[in-house]
């Protein structure tokens, strides 16, 4: 079995971003494999909880860029 040596910046660049189909895909695997939950704050209709994910998310990880 061959091991994978760390990716070089530029074969990262050539990757095309995912659409959101395969986003979707990888957010239910993750899901499902994991237990990781991935959650996109624009689907989450009510402006409470909306929020409320904000905030953990803030506190656990920082503010976003």
């Amino acid at each position: 079995m061959s091991e994978r040596g760390p990716r070089s910046m530029a074969s990262r660049q050539a990757e095309t971003p995912p659409d959101p189909k395969q986003m979707e895909a990888m957010a239910r695997r993750a899901w499902r494999e994991r237990g990781i939950l991935i959650l996109w704050p624009d689907r989450i209709k009510d402006a409470w909880d909306r929020q409320h994910v904000l905030n953990i998310a803030i506190d656990l990880y920082g503010k976003r860029g």
